[in-house]
């Protein structure tokens, strides 16, 4: 039946028919910086995105609006395409408009794809790709706010800690795993190889990403939906992973398992508490599964981006410049569960390598905190004559100890 057809048939029957609105083709934006990899970064990249949207005027010029244009195809299809220049073929993109809401354009895929301006990562390029040598010398890394990684179980589940030995037998052998009550594959949930999330777990139980048993699923988002419905039936044998942003905002449905790294006496949460938000064990190396999120860009001989929005969008993402719209940058990654640098007092330079202590040269561990949870324990201040003791400074207003 053809078109018309359909139409006239429709007209006979009293129904209202609306044509479909064909997509915006994503070719068309004249500023638009095309970002693919990681979907952990989506919620951050989601607001930064909505205040870019908007023209911005700082009294002197003018700037017209710059579309962020998203696929979320896992991190290392991120990067892939940073390293090899690997195009973009997804069918659809996202975008946001300048109220925040997610648009979707289209992309023809036999036009060659589009290159990507910015590959985001959860963990090191050398964790997806073999560089004996290192990234090329036309692309760098810029290490943007902390990543955690997570087992998670359904809030009905009795279970509240796993070790890295029980992972590896849970993920490494599924049904033959013995670690009950984790034995079945059909209960046991996980993301494919390219998936960072995957990867940087199974840097830390030494599985190979590649050969992880259980259920795969498509996305975050997929795995979360697959990990609830399955958890109706039979929680206790119900097990999943997750970057904390995804698990965390959806306590009603999931909890987060404490997690006792090989070698460790105890097992930890990310946090202090089960509820609390602040990333304190994160922050201070006790809780290890964790890495930062890698930003990947084309660069020249100075190692300065190539492209000018790719340069403008990672200086809002790692703090470097304050984004515009008066976005608090420290106030979203909090509300999203990641960590800013400048929170951290640890650092690592490999995939689930030792801890090192780090000393940010404008620490917000207490501000991070009090936006976190509510409150803090720290001392507010005006300047550093209200901070006490030789080591201590006044930093977004709270005292901070060096």
């Amino acid at each position: 039946m053809n078109k018309n057809a359909i139409w006239l048939l429709a007209l006979g029957l009293g129904l209202c028919v609306v044509p479909a609105r064909a997509a915006v083709d994503c070719r068309t934006f004249p500023n638009s910086v095309v970002v693919t990899g990681s979907t952990a970064i989506k919620p951050v990249l989601a607001e930064i995105a909505k205040v870019l949207a908007v023209p911005q005027s700082n009294g002197a010029t003018e700037t017209g609006p710059v579309t962020v244009l998203y696929a979320g195809a896992g991190s290392c299809v991120g990067i892939d395409a940073a390293v090899n220049g690997t195009p973009v073929t997804s069918a659809t993109l996202a975008y946001w408009d300048g109220q925040g809401a997610e648009q979707a354009c289209a992309l023809d895929s036999t036009s060659g794809g589009l290159n990507a301006d910015v590959a985001v990562s959860d963990v090191f390029a050398s964790t997806c790709l073999p560089l004996p040598n290192g990234l090329p010398n036309n692309v760098h890394d810029f290490l943007g706010p902390i990543q955690t990684m997570t087992f998670v179980v359904p809030q009905a589940s009795k279970q509240d800690s796993i070790s890295a030995e029980a992972a590896y037998y849970v993920f490494g052998f599924g049904a033959d795993s013995g670690v009950a009550p984790w034995t079945d594959p059909a209960q046991i949930f996980r993301r494919s190889a390219q998936s960072g999330t995957q990867r940087l777990l199974a840097a830390a139980i030494g599985v190979d990403a590649t050969l992880w048993q259980g259920t795969e699923a498509s996305s975050s988002s997929d795995l979360r939906q697959r990990l609830i419905a399955a958890g109706s039936n039979n929680p206790e044998s119900t097990i999943g992973i997750l970057a904390a942003d995804e698990a965390q905002a959806n306590r009603a449905t999931l909890n987060v398992l404490a997690y006792q790294d090989f070698g460790q006496a105890c097992a930890s949460y990310p946090d202090r508490e089960l509820d609390s938000n602040e990333k304190e064990n994160v922050r201070s190396g006790v809780y290890l599964p964790w890495g930062p999120m890698h930003l990947l860009t084309a660069v020249d001989n100075n190692q300065h981006p190539t492209n000018h929005l790719a340069e403008t969008l990672i200086s809002y993402i790692l703090g470097n410049q304050a984004p515009p719209g008066g976005l608090d940058l420290i106030a979203l990654e909090a509300q999203r569960f990641v960590v800013p640098q400048c929170a951290m007092r640890v650092q690592r330079t490999q995939e689930m390598g030792p801890v090192m202590p780090f000393t940010p040269s404008q620490p917000c561990g207490c501000y991070y905190e009090k936006l976190a949870n509510t409150s803090t324990s720290c001392k507010p201040c005006e300047s550093n004559r209200d901070c006490t003791g030789d080591n201590s400074i006044c930093s977004y207003h709270f005292c901070e100890t060096l």
